[in-house]
C-alpha cells in the first residue's frame, strides 16, 4: 500500500468523572486539520480532515466531484496556502467498468475485524473512520479519516494513483451508509459494500438503485444484506 495513510493523534488532558469521584486524567484525540484545496489555481473547498496525505485526499475529492477526470494527469503541491492540484496532461486509466463478481458469506464475515487489525489510531482514540478494499483476503488499500466521507475520497485517490482494478474487491467500511456514501462506494468501481455499522434508509434505496450490494452489521459470524443479495453465496 502507498504511503503510511495513519492518522496523527496528541494526549489531551481531561477530567474524568468514574463511580462517583473524578480524578484527573488524560486522552489521546485523534487530530483535524482545516486547509485549502485549489484547482488550477482556484481554491475550491475548505477542507476538513486528518492531517496525512492530504495530496491523496485531495485528488480523490476532485475526482469524487467531477472536478477532474479519471483519464486526466494531476499534479499535487503542498503549499502554505494548502494543497494545489495541476492539470497537466493525460494518463492511461482502467476502464470503470463492473464485472460479475461474487463473494462467500463466509468470507466477508472473515472481514469482520480486518478493520480493528489495520488501525492504531482507532484503538488509541475511537475517533477516525476507516475503509479498505480487499479482495480474496488481501488488502489492496487503506484509509482512515476523521470524515467518513474523505475515507471515500481517500480510497478514490489511491485507485487513480495506483489504477488499482475495484472490479472484484469488496469495500470493507467503519462507518454508517446513508445515500451519499452509497454514491460514492459505487463510484469507486466496486459492487459491494460491507459495513460494521447500519445504512439508513437512504442509503439501502440508493444501494438497490445502483446496482450496490449492501452488507451491514457486519461481525465475524453474521451479518445482514439489504440489497443485491444474489451476490453472496452462502455455501
Amino acid at each position: 500500500m502507498r504511503g503510511n495513510q495513519t492518522s496523527s493523534c496528541r494526549e489531551y488532558p481531561c477530567l474524568l468523572y468514574r463511580k462517583g469521584g473524578t480524578e484527573a486524567a488524560s486522552a489521546m484525540i485523534s487530530d483535524e486539520i482545516v486547509w485549502d484545496l485549489w484547482l488550477n489555481g482556484h481554491c475550491v473547498r475548505h477542507m476538513t480532515s486528518s492531517p496525512h496525505e492530504l495530496d491523496v485526499l485531495a485528488i480523490g475529492y476532485c475526482l469524487q466531484q467531477g472536478l477532474i477526470e479519471n483519464g486526466q494527469a494531476v499534479r499535487a503541491c503542498y503549499e502554505t496556502r494548502g494543497i494545489s492540484i495541476a492539470v497537466v496532461g493525460v494518463k492511461q486509466a482502467l476502464a470503470n467498468s463492473r464485472k460479475a463478481m461474487t463473494v462467500t458469506a463466509e468470507q466477508l464475515c472473515s472481514y469482520g475485524t480486518l478493520l480493528d487489525e489495520l488501525s492504531a489510531a482507532h484503538h488509541m482514540t475511537h475517533g477516525v473512520h476507516e475503509g479498505a478494499l480487499v479482495q480474496d483476503g488481501v488488502v489492496l488499500a487503506y484509509a482512515e479519516d476523521v470524515s467518513r466521507y474523505n475515507v471515500l475520497d481517500r480510497l478514490a485517490g489511491e485507485i487513480y494513483l495506483r489504477n488499482i482494478d475495484t472490479s472484484q474487491a469488496v469495500l470493507v467500511f467503519s462507518g454508517r451508509v446513508p445515500q451519499q456514501v452509497a454514491e460514492k462506494a459505487s463510484s469507486l468501481g466496486v459492487s459491494c459494500i460491507a459495513s460494521r455499522a447500519m445504512a439508513t434508509s437512504a442509503g439501502i434505496e440508493a444501494a438497490a438503485r445502483l446496482g450496490l450490494t449492501l452488507v451491514c452489521a457486519l461481525r465475524n459470524e453474521s451479518l445482514r444484506v439489504f440489497a443485491h443479495e444474489e451476490r453472496i453465496l452462502v455455501k
